[in-house]
């Protein structure tokens, strides 16, 4: 759900504030799994601190990075959850990381209950955006443009991800990113 470019377009600052206040602090070690592909996720998260990267095996076997959450983010298999899915994606810490967990249906019951009529509507709207908008940008935008967006949006990104991990998020080669990075410093 996270790296999905919501925020601009949906206040997630209600659901946000819920997940601090309510959710169960956890600490996950690098490698450590938020959800399993094949299983319904039962939680949510709330990223305090940490990198999660949400990951598929490609068509060889080898883990792809589709998506990306950092601090003040949120992690989960909504969408699947909700429509009684297992989840399509692993998500799993980078390095250490803190969350803020709660069961997904405390999330449903909070947004159906305590907040404006149809903010459960809006927020899957938003979560189907940002996906649609991460698709675009995979497509159409060039690598240096990606990779500048997220320096720009986690300037200490090597503290959190290995250069493997970006240039899997990037949809390139550890070599190519390396040669991009080159290109780029001068």
């Amino acid at each position: 759900m996270a790296d999905l470019k919501v925020y601009d377009v949906f206040d997630m600052s209600p659901l946000s504030d819920y997940m601090r206040q309510e959710g169960e602090l956890r600490t996950l070690m690098r490698g450590e799994h938020f959800c399993n592909i094949g299983v319904c996720a039962q939680n949510m998260g709330l990223v305090k601190s940490g990198a999660f990267a949400f990951m598929r095996p490609d068509y060889k076997g080898n883990n792809q990075t589709c998506s990306l959450a950092f601090a003040g983010e949120i992690i989960g298999a909504y969408v699947s959850t909700v429509l009684g899915r297992s989840s399509e994606l692993d998500v799993v810490a980078l390095c250490r990381s803190e969350v803020y967990v709660i069961p997904v249906d405390a999330v449903i019951n909070y947004m159906d209950r305590e907040l404006k009529p149809g903010y459960r509507t809006d927020f899957t709207h938003a979560v189907a955006y940002g996906l649609m908008m991460r698709a675009i940008s995979s497509r159409c935008d060039s690598v240096e443009a990606r990779y500048r967006e997220l320096l720009t949006r986690v300037p200490d990104l090597n503290k959190h991800m290995s250069n493997a991990a970006i240039a899997s998020y990037l949809g390139i080669s550890r070599e190519a990113f390396a040669r991009m990075r080159a290109r780029m410093r001068n």
